[in-house]
């Protein structure tokens, strides 16, 4: 396979278009235009560089490639240790804890099988993790479409705040006192 591959450089092109630099010349714009000019891409083995190259021209710094699904899961767990999931939603603050945890068993190293691309990438705002699957023929285009958020399990799923055996006397009282008065409206 490094035989058949060339330099592969992530840019960013004159308009502002995300471009992959193929042997320091020649520019590609789009996934078609990529194989043509790295047909050795398709090598199952360069997996993880067709998948940084397809993620760059799809979202380009907006999201990258989680080449290591360990480290990736080590990561989100220590950030998720940090956060308090009691404290209360704030706006503009980020909290993974507001989002729930994936299936980390579910994310793998980007893979080639056949001609389908199958890559996990996190999203750079929110850290959270997303799937993408491409189809790479002759009409292949990559998007935001393509990207497809894991299911996440929310954090205290199981604990129901307003389960009776939880309440306090006092706290059950007043929910029930909730449910009586009426809006005088």
């Amino acid at each position: 396979m490094a035989d058949e591959l060339p330099n592969i450089d992530l840019a960013l092109g004159a308009g502002s278009e995300y471009v992959v630099v193929v042997d320091d010349a020649q520019k590609a714009s789009d996934l078609k235009q990529l194989l043509s000019l790295a047909p050795g891409l398709m090598d199952p083995e360069a997996a993880l560089v067709l998948a940084q190259a397809v993620n760059h021209i799809a979202q380009g710094h907006g999201f990258s490639v989680i080449d290591d699904p360990e480290a990736f899961a080590t990561a989100y767990q220590a950030q998720l240790a940090k956060e308090d999931p009691n404290a209360p939603w704030q706006e503009g603050v980020i909290r993974l804890t507001d989002f729930g945890v994936p299936d980390f068993a579910e994310i793998t190293v980007p893979t080639l099988t056949g001609e389908t691309l199958v890559f996990f990438a996190r999203d750079g705002f929110t850290g959270l993790p997303y799937r993408v699957e491409v189809a790479l023929n002759s009409t292949t285009s990559v998007g935001e479409g393509d990207y497809k958020a894991l299911d996440l399990e929310a954090i205290g799923e199981d604990e129901d705040p307003f389960a009776e055996e939880e309440m306090s006397a006092e706290d059950k009282a007043f929910y029930e006192s909730l449910e009586t008065t009426t809006d005088p409206d």
